[in-house]
């Protein structure tokens, strides 16, 4: 079935009161003034956890690729020194394990790492209610095997100790993400871009052990509101000097735009996105299969999720007057990682920024994004027949 092009309609302007025109922006004004006040408040500054640390020295010491990239100067020395030793520990054997049979890698390690909590024995356990924060990977783990393996890993290495002997070293590091990142981050674009007031908490931590590699896993608990974590890779020079810079900046707005983008295709909620969206998205799938597998993005959800999230990233750009060689190198860069689609998706979210009397939310606008991606996939898959054929 052919799909409808790709056209952002607009609404014919009629009768026009301009009185009432004045009294909607001075009501939006003071809406998007209470938005930024409430995520504003939140005042956010890096940290380094324990249980991130430990999962991810845990995942490097069974070879996670992901979690031995080894940028870490001097403390990846430290970590060899203290933890080689304890490679044939069952724990390790049985991150190996899952990893083969269940998938646990990247950000399961990280959403593991955020659920656990450690009782007056040193003993790890889950925190009330996390369970469901896990993800579909840990469903197929039997953690009542994991978790004594964990707590038995962390007590017989004496992980606390070696947590605690590299506290100046954990804030070298926030202090230069501090200074050099976090001090440029402009919370207040997120409100106003998306019309809607966060109903999450945002924390950064700094996952020293794991390189290049981010992530952007949130924690659910009942009775208080989502936290969501931006946990961001950590990289030295030759003299161990953290090599934060401006240029991070957009890890951190990529991570946080999530809270604002993924649920939107949360099929209990809007089960019209999903259905709507099902047959195009896999049609992506099958044309990137391998790049988003290395990106450990495996379906379609992620897919149109993960191109929101970086076409967000360029519009935060944009407004933040970046010069335009660096947007360019944004969107080329999404486009090296086989988001092929992005210039065109960058200029229908300009598009909605300059047509917000239409469409006050990004929740409003989302009909228009399912018509850009059937229309995209839908003209994608005639030049394949048109070479196929000709």
């Amino acid at each position: 079935m052919h799909r409808p092009g790709f056209i952002l309609q607009q609404n014919p302007i009629r009768n026009i009161n301009y009185q009432s025109i004045m009294k909607l922006h001075t009501i939006w004004g003071l809406l998007i003034t209470l938005l930024c006040t409430q995520l504003q408040a939140q005042n956010i500054e890096p940290r380094v956890s324990e249980q991130v640390e430990l999962m991810s020295i845990l995942a490097r010491s069974a070879n996670y690729q992901e979690y031995h990239m080894d940028m870490a100067g001097s403390y990846i020395h430290d970590i060899d020194s203290c933890f080689t030793a304890w490679s044939d520990h069952p724990a390790v054997s049985y991150m190996k394990d899952i990893r083969k049979k269940h998938g646990i890698s990247y950000d399961a390690v990280m959403s593991m790492a955020l659920c656990l909590q450690k009782g007056e024995q040193q003993e790890l356990t889950l925190i009330p209610e996390a369970k469901k924060s896990l993800g579909s990977r840990w469903k197929k783990v039997d953690l009542t095997e994991f978790l004594p393996l964990l707590s038995d890993f962390y007590q017989k290495t004496r992980f606390h100790e070696f947590f605690q002997a590299h506290q100046s070293f954990y804030e070298r590091g926030l202090k230069a993400y501090r200074d050099s990142v976090l001090q440029h981050f402009d919370v207040d674009w997120y409100a106003p871009f998306y019309g809607k007031a966060p109903q999450e908490t945002f924390s950064v931590i700094i996952g020293f052990c794991n390189g290049g590699g981010n992530y952007g896993p949130s924690l659910k608990e009942n009775g208080i509101p989502t936290k969501v974590f931006a946990i961001v890779g950590y990289i030295a020079d030759k003299q161990n000097r953290p090599m934060y810079n401006r240029g991070y900046l957009s890890t951190l707005v990529h991570e946080f735009n999530h809270s604002f983008i993924n649920y939107l295709l949360d099929k209990q909620k809007f089960p019209q996105h999903v259905s709507a969206l099902q047959d195009c998205g896999s049609q992506l799938i099958s044309t990137s299969q391998w790049a988003m597998r290395q990106q450990a993005y495996g379906n379609w959800q992620d897919i149109i999720s993960e191109s929101l999230v970086r076409a967000a990233v360029v519009c935060y750009l944009k407004d933040h007057d970046y010069p335009s060689q660096d947007v360019i190198h944004e969107i080329k860069q999404q486009m090296q990682r086989n988001f092929r689609w992005m210039p065109q998706l960058v200029t229908l979210l300009t598009s909605y920024q300059k047509q917000r009397d239409t469409y006050p939310t990004f929740e409003a606008f989302y009909p228009e994004i399912i018509r850009f991606f059937n229309h995209y996939v839908d003209q994608e898959e005639q030049a394949i027949r048109t070479a196929a054929e000709n």
